[in-house]
């Protein structure tokens, strides 16, 4: 289903983008994969742009799946080797297409399974609950813990360290393109799309 979506458009000003039905739309540190999230999710390994670099994602990447259904990849939040101006630029995009955008929408955390959620992590959950905006955390890089440990452990301690429910908590591995099926469900279903 996800097979479909293709690049809509990019822009840095939130009150460009047309008015959707629904958005999913992917938060996370400078660095965490969420374009390989993106990339992995669709099946499409070119679709979103990555890279080794920090910051690479510098304004709001729109995908759509269906007209009107789209996911969205937001710049990183955190250590991008980037001027504090243009840090600020990003913070008030992130701000301005989560908030004062009035489609429905679910966000989905990215967090580093390796390193573990950091404070910005934390800041970022916190003040989604604050504006109780509905979001979920799919914790990537999987692949770089031991392999006895399981994916109902990484999600049952993320969901105690996060304070949500289990369902709502996704592992995966971008680079190995394990873990996808229940997430690409879960965005399935909240887009409604047949």
């Amino acid at each position: 289903m996800l097979e479909r979506t293709t690049f809509f458009m990019a822009t840095s000003e939130s009150k460009t983008l047309p008015q959707s039905v629904a958005e999913v739309v992917f938060v996370g540190r400078s660095n965490v994969g969420k374009s390989s999230v993106i990339n992995a999710l669709c099946s499409n390994k070119n679709l979103a742009r990555t890279s080794k670099t920090p910051g690479r994602t510098r304004s709001i990447n729109v995908y759509s799946i269906v007209i009107k259904k789209w996911l969205i990849d937001l710049p990183g939040y955190g250590f991008a080797r980037v001027s504090f101006k243009e840090k600020d630029l990003w913070n008030k995009m992130i701000e301005e297409c989560i908030i004062q955008r009035k489609s429905k929408k679910t966000v989905y955390v990215i967090i580093d399974a390796f390193v573990g959620p950091t404070g910005l992590d934390f800041d970022m959950a916190c003040w989604l609950k604050e504006h109780k905006i509905n979001f979920k955390i799919a914790v990537n890089k999987c692949d770089k813990l031991p392999s006895s440990i399981s994916q109902e452990e990484i999600t049952n301690k993320t969901a105690e360290i996060f304070k949500i429910e289990s369902a709502n908590i996704f592992a995966v591995s971008a680079k190995q393109r394990n873990g996808f099926y229940k997430l690409q469900l879960d965005i399935i279903k909240f887009l409604d799309i047949k």
